[in-house]
């Protein structure tokens, strides 16, 4: 995601800091459409995490529920935006022993941060469609 943009330099959001290229009139980046573009909800970092499983409360009785814990080397700063690669999907966990699916009622947005593939409670975040700038020829969303 396109943070800032300086003549022929071009930074983006890079593990929560601005990261800057040269890119000349937009040759080395792409516009991405029908993506979303995620930032925090509120003023505070948000967590990611890795893995997606059900609250404890929706397992069924008898069924251990796996624990979900944030990324403690990341988290998405207050301000910054990042690029959702999907929609927003249910949190499910699946238990091969028992053919049981389990599925939690929260939802998360899949982003990009880092290099790597991170995941994001959507109530956390706000997602909003990319949109096109042509006036300079970057590639913000």
């Amino acid at each position: 995601m396109v943070a800032d943009q300086q003549g022929d330099w071009t930074a983006i959001w890079y593990s929560g800091a601005k990261v800057w290229f040269f890119n000349p009139c937009g040759r080395n980046t792409k516009r991405a459409y029908g993506v979303k573009i995620i930032k925090t909800a509120g003023s505070t970092p948000v967590s990611l995490y890795g893995s997606s499983y059900p609250d404890a409360s929706e397992y069924p009785a008898g069924l251990g529920a796996s624990t979900q814990a944030p990324l403690s080397m990341y988290s998405l700063p207050a301000g910054q935006a990042y690029v959702a690669t999907r929609a927003p999907f249910a949190t499910v966990d699946y238990f091969k022993s028992s053919g049981t699916v389990v599925t939690g009622a929260k939802t998360m947005y899949t982003i990009q941060f880092n290099h790597r593939v991170a995941l994001v409670y959507s109530a956390d975040v706000t997602a909003t469609p990319a949109t096109r700038h042509w006036d300079d020829g970057g590639a913000k969303g």
